[in-house]
């Protein structure tokens, strides 16, 4: 373990790399932090600090910077807790529980708040429609055969299709339809769904429990995996260690690559509370520079998705980690009081 001095002299590179990008130095630290030693003492410290694998020397003459085992150790012992100021606080709690917005402008909002609180990119993972459990389901019938289909599903998520039938029914029938309809469906998961419901909702429902299941089955096959929404990208391009153009397009690559993005994503969220992964703790290359700050969201204890940030890793951990609790938590708040 380190000694109290070491830990202040670790905190004080840390901090100042995340402010700068610039090579530390021990006079710089000795100018700018009050830790009552030389800088000859710091230099020695730091030396020790760099043998031990918490530092590293990017140049011959250049100060020293982090590395991912200094970072680590600052995340997990040294950082102090960021707080939001009570403005940026009301303001996200406002914008994402003010709107009640549907389940994917709420997800879209997120991640629009929390690219723009962290300045870096943001990911918000939404549930696959065959995670869905419906909650409601209401036929209208409108002129002719054309019957107006609303399908309400837990969390969030509202569908209006219009189907049309060869015979017309009364407003009566269409009633009772979706009072039938809501016994059968009511609590089941979408992916629940299969031969032997669509088989029994034909049989009872004749045309109209045809044409339904062939709605269903549209949803499943079309919406069944997870989504994935990014924001921010183009913050990314504003870190020095991205101007060079082949790093900033390799990871921006990656992140078109859904599968990549879900498997990262899911894998940093399997805990509870705000996970850091940092730089090599992350398995693909292309992440290396990288770290990611991730949270799960709930609709009461149930998780229901994942929501991220990916930057550099002289990111401001204590800032992205406390806007990545706030965001998570108040999208949780929204999902289960609309539950």
């Amino acid at each position: 373990m380190l000694d109290e001095r070491k830990r202040q002299v670790l905190r004080a590179i840390i901090d100042s790399y995340i402010e700068t990008a610039e090579p530390v130095g021990s006079r710089t630290i000795a100018r700018r932090h009050d830790l009552g030693v030389s800088s000859a003492t710091i230099r020695n410290e730091m030396a020790d600090l760099e043998e031990t694998g918490y530092l590293q020397q990017p140049h011959v003459s250049a100060g020293r910077v982090p590395s991912d085992k200094g970072y680590r150790f600052y995340v997990d012992t040294l950082m102090e807790p960021h707080s939001f100021s009570p403005l940026e606080y009301l303001r996200v709690q406002q914008e994402i529980l003010g709107a009640q917005l549907s389940l994917e402008r709420s997800i879209h909002e997120a991640a629009r708040l929390l690219a723009l609180l962290t300045q870096s990119i943001s990911l918000v993972v939404a549930p696959g429609m065959d995670q869905l459990v419906f909650k409601h389901l209401q036929l209208v019938a409108l002129e002719d055969t054309s019957i107006l289909v609303t399908m309400v599903l837990h969390p969030g998520i509202v569908k209006n299709r219009l189907i049309r039938t060869e015979q017309e029914y009364s407003a009566e029938q269409i009633t009772d339809l979706s009072t039938a309809l809501n016994q059968k469906l009511k609590g089941v998961t979408y992916r629940d769904l299969g031969p032997t419901i669509f088989s029994e909702i034909i049989g009872d429902y004749g045309e109209i429990g045809q044409v339904l299941v062939e709605l269903l089955l549209q949803g499943l096959s079309g919406e069944k995996g997870e989504q994935v929404y990014a924001s921010g990208a183009v913050n990314i391009l504003n870190q020095p260690e991205f101007k060079d153009v082949e790093r900033a397009r390799a990871l921006l690559e990656a992140l078109e690559q859904k599968e990549h993005l879900l498997s990262v994503l899911n894998r940093a969220s399997r805990s509870s509370g705000v996970q850091v992964v940092i730089g090599h703790e992350n398995l693909h290359d292309v992440m290396h520079d990288c770290s990611l700050v991730t949270a799960t969201y709930y609709v009461g204890n149930d998780v229901v998705g994942t929501l991220g940030v990916i930057g550099p890793t002289r990111m401001d951990y204590a800032r992205v980690m406390a806007a990545v609790g706030l965001v998570s938590n108040s999208l949780s708040t929204l999902l289960t009081e609309q539950k």
